[in-house]
This record gives structure tokens, sequence and C-alpha cells, in this order.
């Protein structure tokens, strides 16, 4: 069977080029809306590290329909289920790990860049 095209044997006419299929979302692909209004929501009382992981795991755990239906019992009965308090749990021990290594780092640096500091 050489020189038989794929769309060809799928039973395109091989002068005519096959049409391309419409890219298919993933379903777990969130509107850019929704992951603006998540981190400005989010980051309100968050580090922006917490945030990112937090709305990875959400989307890597629950289609953007399973996500609505969450986000809609969350608003109408004021419980998270467990299972997004376990996620977001994770990504507070996972961030505060890195979190305390930048403070310190951070306050060593806020030190050596005061002149005065020691000069009381």
């Amino acid at each position: 069977m050489s020189g038989v095209t794929i769309a060809h044997a799928e039973g395109t006419p091989a002068s005519q080029e096959p049409v391309k299929p419409e890219p298919v979302k993933p379903a777990n692909e969130y509107p850019q809306e929704v992951v603006r209004t998540f981190m400005k929501g989010c980051g309100f009382t968050n580090s922006k590290d917490f945030c990112t992981c937090s709305l990875d795991k959400l989307r890597s755990q629950y289609t953007f329909a399973e996500f609505l239906k969450i986000d809609t019992a969350v608003r109408e009965t004021k419980q998270v289920p467990k299972e997004v308090i376990d996620i977001f749990q994770s990504c507070r021990s996972k961030v505060s790990q890195k979190s305390a290594r930048d403070t310190n780092f951070g306050i060593y640096s806020a030190l050596r860049s005061n002149p005065n500091q020691g000069n009381s």
C-alpha cells in the first residue's frame, strides 16, 4: 500500500487536503478570566507562590465543570470540601518551607543594606 495517505485510507480522496480538526481544549483548562479572578482573590491574603500552587493542583484534580460545582457549593454552604482544604494545606506547607528561606534571606539583606544598623 505504498503511496496511500492516511487521509486516503480514511476515505478522503488523496487529491483533497484532509480537514484539520479544531484544537480541543483539555477538560481541565480554566478560562483566563477565572484564573485571573482566582489569583486576585487568593492574592489578597496569600503569596503568589501559594496561589499558583493551589490553582495548579485544583486544575490537575478537577475539570473546570467540577471546579464550578465546587465553587457554587462553597458560596452557598460556606463550607469548603475536605479534598480542597487538603490541596490548600499541601500548598501552604510547601510554600511555608520556601517562604521561611526567602524571609530569612530578606531579613539578612535588609540588615546589610541599613547603614545605621547597630549604631544606636
